[in-house]
């Protein structure tokens, strides 16, 4: 049992440690291309609405354990 919760503990400090060094995940809506295409007109697009055009997302538990990037990789 305490060799369970030694390596959980590691495994949550080597998850802290990832996130910290890379903050950011490609946007689930774009695929990293910052770009919507429109459904009727297939060669036109806009910004994508979900990452603003940047094609990059702040990773799960970024905003809370270390406040988040703004989806910039940029801590505060």
């Amino acid at each position: 049992m305490a060799a369970l919760i030694v390596i959980a503990l590691i495994a949550g400090a080597g998850y802290l440690v990832s996130l910290r060094i890379h903050p950011l995940r490609r946007c689930p809506v774009c695929k990293m291309t910052g770009r919507h295409f429109g459904s009727v007109y297939k060669g036109s697009y806009r910004k994508c609405r979900a990452c603003g055009g940047t094609g990059r997302k702040d990773r799960l538990g970024v905003k809370v354990f270390f406040g988040g990037t703004n989806d910039t990789g940029i801590y505060r």
